[in-house]
C-alpha cells in the first residue's frame, strides 16, 4: 500500500514538472538557436547602435509590462552577448533605445528586484556587459530553466556573427 501511494506521488510530480516545463517552452516562443563552441570571450564588448537600426525595439508601453515582462526582454537583450548551447525566446539586441526604454519600466515600477534591474541596465548602458553571464542564469534560473546555461561571454568574432545573423536587414 505504501508502495503503492509512493509511485503515485512520483507520478503526479513527474506529470506536473513536465506540464510546467512544456507551459514555460511554448510560453517562451520555443525558438532554438544553434552555437558553435568556441574560446573564452573577452570580459567587456561596447554597444554598436549602428548595427541594430531598431530591429527588435520593445516598444510595449511601460504601464503593461509586468516584472516577468521585463525579465524575459533582459534575457533575450543577453543572448548576443553569452555564450550558451542552446538559447531560447527571441534575439532582442542590447540597443540605446531597449535600455532606455526598459530603465523606464524600471523606474516606473515597484518590481521586487527594482535595484537589481536598474544597475543591471545603467551598466549596459555604460557600455559594461561583465554581468551578462550572470544576468542571463539568474533569470534563466528563476524561470525554471533546464536547457541553455549560458557558460561565458561570446567572443567578440562570435558576438559579431551573432549579430549579422539576426540584426541585419
Amino acid at each position: 500500500m505504501k508502495q503503492t501511494a509512493a509511485t503515485a506521488l512520483i507520478s503526479i510530480a513527474i506529470l506536473t514538472l513536465i506540464g510546467i516545463t512544456g507551459f514555460l517552452f511554448i510560453q517562451n516562443g520555443a525558438s532554438e538557436e544553434e552555437e558553435r563552441p568556441a574560446a573564452a570571450g573577452e570580459a567587456k564588448s561596447r554597444i554598436q547602435p549602428a548595427v541594430f537600426d531598431g530591429v527588435g525595439t520593445i516598444e510595449e508601453p511601460s504601464g503593461t509590462m509586468n516584472e516577468a515582462k521585463l525579465q524575459f526582454f533582459l534575457h533575450e537583450m543577453t543572448h548576443s552577448k553569452v555564450y550558451a548551447e542552446d538559447k531560447w525566446g527571441e534575439a532582442r539586441p542590447i540597443s540605446q533605445e531597449n535600455i532606455d526604454r526598459l530603465l523606464e519600466v524600471v523606474e516606473a515600477s515597484d518590481f521586487k528586484d527594482r535595484a537589481y534591474y536598474r544597475r543591471t541596465l545603467e551598466e549596459w548602458r555604460d557600455g559594461d556587459f561583465v554581468n551578462a553571464v550572470d544576468v542571463h542564469n539568474k533569470i534563466w534560473h528563476l524561470h525554471g530553466g533546464t536547457i541553455g546555461k549560458a557558460t561565458r561571454l561570446m567572443t567578440q568574432e562570435e558576438e559579431a556573427a551573432y549579430i549579422q545573423a539576426h540584426f541585419s536587414q
